[in-house]
C-alpha cells in the first residue's frame, strides 16, 4: 500500500472513530439485542404464567360419564354442587365436573379459585392431561405411540450419487454471509456516498488534491470505509454469536447447530465474494459520489443501483430451480446483481464451483473498473461544482 494511501485511510478511520455518532450507530443494534434478551430472560425467570400440577395440588373430579377408570384417585362420589363447595372451602384446589352427556356434547366444567390475572391461574387443559394419563394405563404401548406420534424418525437425504445430502446444512453459512453483506450495505451505503461528496460540498477538495493524488485519496477513503464497515459488522455479529453460544442448549438452536455442514471450499468462496462485493459496492458508491456535487443528488443516482443489486430476491423461486434459466444466468453474471445472485445460487446448491468462480471474477473486474472510474471522475469533477464531466482522457500539457 502506498504511503499516501495509508495516510488517507488512517486519517479517515481515526476521524470516524473519534465521532460519538459512529459508535452510537455501531453499538445501537447490539445494545437493543442485549436489552431485549435481558428482558426476556428476566421475564422467563420471574413469571410463571401456567402453574404446574404437582403433588401438593388437590384435584377432585365428578365423572358422571364414566370416562376415567375406577383406579383414578381423584374421582369423588359427590355431585357438582358438592364439588364446588369443596373448592370454596379450600378442601381441593381444582374441581372438574364431567356430565353424563360428555361423549355427545364434548364439554366439561372447571371450578377453581381465581387469583389475579387469568394468565396466572391453572389451565383448564389439565383435565385433558389427566384423561390422557388415565387412558394410557388401558392402552398398549404401541397404540400410544401410534396415537400421540411421540417418536422420532431419522431423515436420511441422499444425493443422486447415493451419498448423504445435507442441502439445508450447507446453505446456512452462505446465507449467513449474505445477510452480513446486506447489513454492510445498510450500514455503510450512505457513508460511502458522503466520504467523497462532503469534500466537494465544503469546497476543500482542490486543496486536498494539492497534497494527495486523486488515486491515493479515493483508494484510501475506500479502504477506510471498508475497515469501518467491518468494525460495525463485527460489533453486531459477535454479540449474536455469543447469544447463540449461551443458548446452545435450546432445542431449536441445538438442532440448527447440529445441522450446519462446514464445507471449506464453499465457505472460502463465500468470504471472497463478500469481500469483493463489498469493494465493488464501495467503488460504485464512491463513483456516484464523484459524479455529483451534493449528497441529495447522489441518493437519486444510487437508488437504481441498489434496486438492481437486490432484484434477484424478487425472483427467488427461479434460483431454486436445478436448471437455471436465462434470467438466472443474466443475474449471475451482471455485475450489479451478481453478488446476491451468486449467494442465492450457492445457498440453494444450484451452481457449480466453476460458475461461481466465473461470477466472482466478474464482480472483481467490475470492482476494479468502478474504483478506476471513481478516481478519474473525481479528478475531473473535484473542483467542478455545477456540472458533471464523464470524459476520461489525458490532460493536454
Amino acid at each position: 500500500m502506498n504511503s499516501f494511501t495509508f495516510k488517507v485511510a488512517k486519517f479517515e478511520i481515526m476521524r470516524q472513530l473519534k465521532k460519538p455518532a459512529f459508535w452510537a450507530a455501531t453499538l445501537l443494534i447490539p445494545l437493543l439485542m442485549g436489552g431485549i434478551y435481558f428482558i426476556s430472560f428476566i421475564s422467563s425467570q420471574n413469571v410463571d404464567q401456567n402453574p404446574a400440577l404437582d403433588e401438593n395440588t388437590k384435584v377432585a373430579i365428578t365423572d358422571d360419564a364414566g370416562v376415567f377408570s375406577n383406579q383414578a384417585p381423584f374421582i369423588i362420589n359427590g355431585d357438582k354442587e358438592y364439588g364446588k363447595e369443596m373448592v370454596t372451602k379450600g378442601e381441593v384446589d381444582l374441581y372438574f365436573y364431567i356430565p353424563k352427556d360428555f361423549l355427545e356434547t364434548k364439554k366439561a366444567e372447571f371450578y377453581h379459585i381465581s387469583e389475579g390475572l387469568e394468565m396466572f391461574n391453572f389451565d383448564a387443559n389439565i383435565l385433558k392431561s389427566l384423561m390422557a394419563q388415565d387412558a394410557a394405563t388401558r392402552v398398549a404401548p404401541s397404540d400410544i405411540l401410534a396415537l400421540n406420534g411421540q417418536f422420532e424418525i431419522e431423515d436420511n437425504k441422499l444425493a443422486k450419487d447415493g451419498s448423504n445430502s445435507n442441502a439445508l446444512g450447507k446453505a446456512i453459512i452462505p446465507f449467513f454471509i449474505g445477510i452480513l453483506f446486506f447489513m454492510f450495505i445498510c450500514l455503510c451505503g450512505n457513508r460511502f456516498l458522503l466520504c467523497v461528496v462532503e469534500e466537494k460540498e465544503n469546497r476543500i477538495s482542490e486543496m486536498i488534491l494539492t497534497a494527495v493524488s486523486p488515486k491515493h485519496l479515493i483508494v484510501g477513503k475506500i479502504i477506510a470505509m471498508l475497515v469501518l464497515g467491518m468494525i460495525q459488522i463485527l460489533a453486531i455479529t459477535i454479540p449474536v454469536v455469543l447469544l447463540v453460544f449461551a443458548n446452545r442448549d435450546n432445542q431449536m438452536i441445538s438442532q440448527i447447530l447440529a445441522m450446519i455442514e462446514v464445507d471449506p471450499v464453499a465457505i472460502t468462496l463465500s468470504i471472497l465474494l463478500f469481500i469483493v462485493s463489498s469493494i465493488f459496492y464501495a467503488g460504485a458508491c464512491t463513483f456516484v459520489g464523484s459524479l455529483v456535487s451534493t449528497a441529495k443528488d447522489a441518493s437519486s443516482f444510487i437508488g437504481p443501483a441498489i434496486i438492481a443489486m437486490v432484484l434477484p430476491l424478487y425472483c427467488m423461486q427461479m434460483f431454486m430451480m436445478t436448471e437455471p434459466n436465462f434470467v438466472v444466468q443474466f443475474f449471475t453474471y451482471f455485475p450489479l446483481s451478481a453478488p446476491v445472485a451468486l449467494m442465492l445460487r450457492q445457498g440453494f446448491g444450484t451452481i457449480t464451483t466453476l460458475e461461481y468462480c466465473i461470477g466472482l471474477a466478474v464482480v472483481f473486474v467490475a470492482a476494479v473498473v468502478m474504483i478506476r472510474l471513481a478516481v478519474v471522475t473525481f479528478q475531473k469533477n473535484a473542483i467542478n461544482f455545477g456540472t458533471v464531466s464523464l470524459k476520461i482522457g489525458r490532460r493536454k500539457k
